[in-house]
């Protein structure tokens, strides 16, 4: 028991520079942003400003209160509903439902109601993360697959894939920019023209790239402003960004996938497995911690952005 205890001292003394760093870098920027909001304020603080910040998002105290409600509701039936037993799973299925379908609703009435450019910048936040963490995910994946096997020039391959992410931000930027000009004589203008399109205004497109469709009657604004897509312009930086992170990402996966003991390839190949099967019930859950923090760095990182 005493030694026990001893242990514990010990892993704690260990983990404390970790946790401190982690409290001052992670968990004091949090909670201090959370001061901040509370307040008016111009460089300075100001006045105390309550959840009135919170109100203007939400549009009034009654849609912010409702919100938090379905929400935490919703998080509890999930995380509950797996646990129950069969008989109560499919209650909890239809409360699930039902509180999604609320959620739904309060989110039409918080477009309605709520502080338009806040909104408008997390509708242009959202669709950036689904344009980029998704095929950052699926062309490093590929890309790492490719690099796992062995090929002349290999190394060489490595080194290129990094040069995107470690190049100045300016300077691809600036290629970039000259690539999607609003010149006709621009590269991505050049593309459409040989397919007999364009020319168009690539960085300057405000509209959603689904644009002026019709949609059906019933479809409220706020549904309907999100269907219209990114924007072209958005869609340009959603290439840049992925051309940028796609190769770190293939290097990172690279790693997982050589972190894999030869021995499961070769009980797998022992066990006839097809390569779909190797990948997906072997390489992929294996992978699942490497694809989660990818996942997870490639979410924050778009939001920050």
């Amino acid at each position: 028991m005493h030694n026990s205890k001893k242990d514990n001292r010990t892993a704690y003394l260990f983990l404390a520079p970790a946790l401190i760093l982690l409290g001052i870098f992670s968990l004091f920027p949090l909670l201090y942003t959370l001061v901040v909001s509370l307040f008016h304020w111009r460089i300075r603080p100001g006045s105390f400003a309550g959840l009135s910040h919170y109100f203007e998002i939400f549009g009034t105290p009654e849609l912010l209160i409702g919100f938090l409600i379905l929400t935490a509701l919703l998080v509890a039936a999930l995380i509950l509903g797996p646990r129950l037993k069969k008989r109560g799973r499919g209650v909890f299925r239809v409360l699930t439902l039902g509180l999604g379908a609320g959620l739904f609703f309060f989110l039409g009435q918080v477009w309605s109601q709520g502080d338009a450019r806040f909104l408008r910048s997390l509708e242009v936040t959202v669709w950036f993360a689904l344009g980029t963490v998704p095929v950052q995910l699926f062309l490093g994946l590929s890309l790492a697959l490719a690099l796992n096997a062995k090929f002349r020039g290999k190394t060489t391959l490595r080194t290129l894939l990094l040069v995107p992410y470690v190049l100045p931000l300016v300077a691809s930027a600036s290629v970039f920019v000259l690539v999607f000009s609003l010149s006709p004589q621009s590269p991505a203008n050049q593309v459409l023209g040989f397919f007999h399109l364009g020319p168009w205004q690539w960085l300057r497109q405000p509209q959603g790239i689904w644009a002026g469709r019709s949609l059906p009657v019933f479809f409220t604004d706020w549904l309907s402003s999100w269907l219209q897509g990114p924007s072209l312009a958005l869609v340009c930086i959603i290439i840049f960004n992925t051309w940028l992170f796609s190769g770190y990402y293939a290097l990172v996966f690279a790693n997982g996938l050589a972190s894999i003991p030869p021995e499961v390839y070769e009980a797998a190949a022992l066990d006839g497995v097809s390569r779909p099967k190797l990948l997906t019930k072997i390489i992929l859950p294996l992978l699942s911690p490497t694809t989660y923090f990818l996942t997870l760095l490639g979410v924050v990182g778009t939001f920050k952005a």
